[in-house]
């Protein structure tokens, strides 16, 4: 099994398409219109996006649409939360990752969040976390 490294444009492109065929993060998202940003910052900063459509979902790296909601962390943490190591509540609490917008958008999508758990679940063993 070929192996993507995390947060590369491969590996945004994988996630988009186990997340476009995932039939319970369609259900979940079926009212849901939503933006959600992800930012790892370092020397290169990594940015990518969930927008949510009413069922539709695209995964997608940078930020063409303004954000309802965004996370910022480094990249040890991101890797982490993909890990499964950290959970993102926890993460927020330990002032390792920064949340802003609208939080209470997620309210409404928390179904969506516990699916896209299966859709990284579902990439993590195909995904290398370094550039060894």
């Amino acid at each position: 099994m070929k192996k993507i490294l995390h947060l590369s444009d491969e590996w945004i492109k994988e996630l988009n398409n186990v997340a476009q065929s995932h039939e319970g993060l369609e259900k979940a998202t079926t009212d849901v219109e939503l933006v959600v940003e992800y930012r790892v910052m370092e020397k290169e900063s990594i940015t990518w996006q969930i927008l949510i459509n009413k069922g539709e979902i695209e995964i997608s790296a940078g930020c063409a649409h303004e954000p309802d909601v965004w996370f910022e962390t480094d990249r040890s943490t991101a890797i982490s939360l993909f890990e499964g190591m950290i959970n993102p509540l926890n993460a927020v609490i330990e002032g390792k990752m920064e949340i802003g917008g609208d939080p209470r958008k997620l309210i409404e999508a928390s179904e969506m969040f516990e699916q896209l758990g299966d859709v990284f679940e579902t990439i993590r063993d195909s995904t290398v976390t370094n550039a060894q």
